[in-house]
């Protein structure tokens, strides 16, 4: 039942830190939903595991194991856009976006790698698609980058966000 419990409290939270974290890259005010929710969504994955690790064999406490690490990775970045987060009318500067743009892909890729695994598919095809929306995310995040950061600087010339250097 409390493994249940987590994993259901876990989604939540994930659900909540992918959409407040999306808000949060052109409104930092809904940065503190996106953190709390991210730091939640690691506490009840923690949690689910601590409550069905004498069920499961080594293999899976591995996996289990670096998904862990993963979420905590995840929450280091988001407190390292804590504190560079914009402020005002201030635009976000490259590495918030980074920071908050590595989380969303990873928040996403997972969703989507649990939605194929549960449709039982086969490992190799969960692993092409976790590696393939990790690539395209990548991409996502530049263009994202692009789009939000004014003023940045490419080769020589200084552009704005959307516009030609011409």
């Amino acid at each position: 039942m409390w493994h249940t419990t987590f994993i259901a409290l876990h989604a939540a939270t994930a659900v909540v830190a992918l959409v407040s974290g999306a808000v949060a890259l052109w409104r930092p005010t809904w940065f503190g939903t996106y953190l709390w929710s991210l730091a939640g969504m690691a506490l009840f994955l923690v949690l689910a595991i601590g409550a069905g690790w004498g069920e499961i064999d080594m293999p899976l406490r591995l996996l289990f194991s670096a998904f862990v690490v993963l979420a905590a990775f995840m929450v280091w970045r988001a407190a390292q856009a804590r504190r560079i987060r914009p402020s005002g009318s201030m635009g976000p500067s490259a590495s918030y976006v980074e920071h908050i743009g590595f989380t969303l892909v990873a928040l996403f890729d997972a969703f989507a790698v649990i939605a194929v695994l549960n449709s039982g598919a086969p490992g190799w095809m969960v692993a092409t698609i976790g590696v393939l929306i990790a690539v395209a995310g990548h991409f996502v995040l530049r263009a994202t980058r692009s789009r939000l950061v004014t003023g940045r600087v490419s080769g020589s010339h200084t552009v704005g966000a959307g516009r030609n250097p011409a």
